[in-house]
Order: C-alpha cells, then sequence, then structure tokens
C-alpha cells in the first residue's frame, strides 16, 4: 500500500515526531490553540490572492473577514479529532508554509 504523509516527509522517525509522541498533550493543545489561529489568520491574508473581487469590489476583502470563524474552526477541529499528532503537525504546518509563501509572493512581487 502507499506511504502516508508523514512517511514521505521523512518525520515518521526524527527527533521531532519522538518529541511530538512524548508529549501529547502539550502538542494537541499548541496545534489546536496557536496552531490554528495561525493557520487562520494566513489563510485569512492569502484569501485576496485566490478570491475575485466581485460587482462592488469588495468580495475579495469582506469574505476573508466574514469567513475568519470558519477558517479558525476548521484548523482547530481537526487538530482536536486528528489522531496521528505527527501527522497532525505536518498537516497543519504545510498549509501555513502554503499560504504565508502565497503571501510572501504577492507582498514581494
Amino acid at each position: 500500500m502507499g506511504t502516508s504523509l508523514v512517511e514521505r516527509a521523512g518525520l515518521a522517525d526524527t527527533r521531532l515526531a519522538a518529541a511530538i509522541r512524548r508529549r501529547p498533550l502539550l502538542t494537541r493543545w499548541l496545534l489546536a490553540g496557536p496552531g490554528a489561529l495561525v493557520a487562520a489568520v494566513a489563510t485569512m491574508m492569502a484569501m485576496p490572492l485566490w478570491v475575485p473581487p466581485g460587482a462592488a469590489g469588495v468580495n475579495d476583502i469582506a469574505l476573508p473577514i466574514i469567513l475568519t470563524p470558519l477558517l479558525w474552526a476548521v484548523p482547530f477541529f481537526y487538530a482536536v479529532l486528528e489522531e496521528d499528532l505527527v501527522r497532525g503537525v505536518a498537516v497543519l504546518g504545510l498549509a501555513i508554509l502554503v499560504q504565508g509563501a502565497a503571501i510572501a509572493v504577492a507582498l514581494l512581487g
């Protein structure tokens, strides 16, 4: 069968994975608290790049603000419900990096 995302990323047997498995409560707390907030803010900041402006020209600004609770709830519940914390850290970390890269490219030109 195929390999998991964590195995492909090389996180399965690293010191980071061992530290995550050693302190699951702290990891889940950090992932669902500050991790979910950073993921939500990064997604909200990147949304004007891929949301069309609409007829009035404000949809790309208004929609991210209106959807902020949903943008926070998705990574929060994912972090709370994910059984494999190493995979959860990898997925949320990748989401934050991708959105952050989109923001950096837009700001730097």
